[in-house]
């Protein structure tokens, strides 16, 4: 017999092409094989993502190291983890906009800036796509900061960053369904809040791996915070700009009522 992926030669008695590594597949595809096939990869309590999501929060620089150093079957890929993080962002801000009504772009600025920000509530459809373009900023900001340790190269901080930010879609999740289901609050409190917190988690990460004192974590963490604010000032001008050219804005939008 032969492997339905690689053609090489099988034994009959294989479960696994010993030159792809695909599992030999022998049986037609029934909704019980699929449902096995996909529990096992996504669900399986000795699974690698939910091994990958523990010891984020245990252990993060063993996970980020392994992978910097080659060890590949111990935890989930950064990709593939980054990847489920933003699936599932993307879900929680459509329950957030179409279930439970809450606006996301709403401040409590001015009523002028409030009515601005309600016409910029599309950039949510956008944020499966920006979370992939903006994660190399992210890297490129902690490489620079980390610079001086010399032990992460970039490649190697969008690995971390990868991990980090994967985490943090997933536990923000976990956070926002229950927390706006239950309560009457603000997405703008609650982001502010959560940005917070997910600096702090970031720069832990990188406590851990770089093995640092907390004087000198938090001086980064400062100098990252300025940075990021840089960055979203540009990404709100990209955005506006984006608004007036699909006609979501307009000059009407900024004139004081």
């Amino acid at each position: 017999m032969k492997c339905a992926n690689c053609e090489s030669s099988l034994r009959s008695d294989f479960g696994y092409c010993p030159t792809c590594g695909a599992k030999v597949i022998r049986n037609r595809l029934t909704m019980k094989n699929v449902w096995e096939d996909v529990s096992f990869q996504v669900f399986n309590l000795d699974n690698t993502l939910i091994k990958t999501f523990r010891h984020l929060f245990s252990q993060p620089q063993n996970v980020i190291n392994s992978y910097v150093d080659g060890i590949r079957k111990r935890y989930m890929n950064p990709i593939s983890y980054f990847a489920i993080g933003v699936t599932l962002s993307g879900i929680m801000f459509y329950i957030l906009r179409n279930v439970y009504h809450v606006s996301l772009t709403e401040n409590s600025f001015s009523k002028a800036s409030s009515e601005v920000s309600a016409n910029m509530d599309f950039v949510f459809d956008y944020q499966g796509i920006m979370s992939y373009l903006i994660i190399p900023f992210y890297a490129l900001f902690t490489w620079l900061l980390f610079m001086d340790k010399k032990k992460l190269n970039y490649t190697e901080h969008l690995v971390a960053n990868a991990y980090i930010f994967g985490q943090i879609s997933m536990l923000q999740i976990m956070v926002s369904l229950p927390l706006f289901g239950l309560f009457d609050i603000r997405y703008d409190v609650f982001n502010w809040f959560f940005l917070m917190g997910s600096v702090i988690y970031q720069f832990f990460v990188f406590k851990k791996i770089y093995k640092l004192g907390t004087s000198g974590t938090i001086l980064r963490a400062m100098a990252y915070l300025i940075m990021i604010f840089i960055l979203m000032i540009g990404i709100g001008i990209l955005f506006g700009i984006i608004g007036f050219l699909t006609g979501k804005l307009s000059l009407e939008d900024f004139a004081p009522k």
